[in-house]
């Protein structure tokens, strides 16, 4: 004779709560410029790079 166990109950999937206090957009204006930067460096490296040599 062989008796089977019962089945386990399945796993509860919750999400942890967020921890109460923190902005969503702290460093918004760091990220912003570093953008900007970001994009005028690119602008002006593809232009050194498409310029014809006389």
């Amino acid at each position: 004779m062989a008796f089977a166990v019962p089945k386990p109950p399945p796993p509860v999937y919750r999400k942890p709560p967020s921890p109460p206090g923190l902005p969503i957009d702290e460093n918004i204006f760091v990220l912003v410029i570093g953008a900007i930067l970001l994009g005028i460096y690119i602008i002006y490296r593809h232009q050194l790079k498409t310029k014809a040599p006389i």
